[in-house]
């Protein structure tokens, strides 16, 4: 990875009215968040307003919420109903990928953008997911990233390489995030977000939420990717 560029992520939303909206992410190498808009934040996104339980920050040293502060932004373009159908663009790379959805959908995909680089302490599993971030990913694919994800952290920080945990520290992650989700709605309704939005929040948390209950089951339907190719693998050199 080079880290001297930051990653850029545009989505593009064309609605059937003719309407436009840009939202562009522009993720720090460093730490893997994007900086919070220049604008003047709103009420509600203040840390002590509908605050998560599990919030480790205190309002005296931090007085909005990282995440309600980068999700602001997108709830000043005119609300759109949530299922009507959208042709969105999301650019990254050296590619575009288009996808003609549902407004929910979208908002889905770009919010789970936001959440995992927005330096919330309990999203901050997702910064490599999203560095390599995959627009409108299924739920079968978001398993397969996060097992994934959690993998690595786990190669690049043995801290306890015995240890007879199942997926416990990922279950955790998912559990975190359900109160985040279940708070950051309530901000959204607050501020009187489209219905498109706060469905967006919805979907993402039931995905999080089919995650947990049947990790070691869920996981138990992707070995047929692997199983079969397991004895065919051969990582030794070839004799001369």
């Amino acid at each position: 990875m080079d880290k001297n560029y930051s990653k850029r992520v545009r989505y593009e939303f064309i609605f059937r009215s003719g309407e436009e909206f840009q939202y562009q992410i522009e993720i720090d190498p460093t730490r893997l968040e994007h900086p919070a808009p220049v604008s003047p934040p709103p009420e509600w996104a203040r840390l002590d307003v509908e605050k998560c339980s599990i919030c480790p920050l205190r309002s005296d040293a931090t007085e909005y919420c990282p995440l309600a502060l980068r999700i602001a932004p997108i709830l000043s373009f005119s609300p759109h109903s949530a299922f009507e159908s959208v042709q969105v663009r999301v650019h990254k790379d050296t590619m575009t990928i288009e996808s003609h959805t549902t407004v929910q959908e979208a908002y889905r995909s770009l919010i789970g953008l936001i959440m995992a680089t927005s330096g919330c302490p309990h999203t901050g599993f997702f910064k490599p997911m999203a560095w390599f971030h995959l627009p409108f990913a299924t739920q079968d694919e978001t398993l397969f990233r996060a097992c994934a994800t959690f993998l690595f952290f786990q190669f690049f920080d043995p801290a306890e390489p015995q240890a007879e945990s199942h997926y416990s520290d990922l279950k955790k992650v998912y559990e975190q995030i359900h109160i985040v989700n279940q708070q950051i709605a309530k901000r959204l309704r607050k501020a009187s977000a489209a219905e498109s939005a706060i469905n967006a929040l919805t979907i993402l948390d039931i995905f999080a939420q089919s995650i947990q209950p049947t990790l070691n089951q869920s996981l138990q339907q992707l070995e047929f990717l692997f199983k079969p190719q397991v004895s065919e693998l051969n990582f030794e050199m070839p004799q001369e």
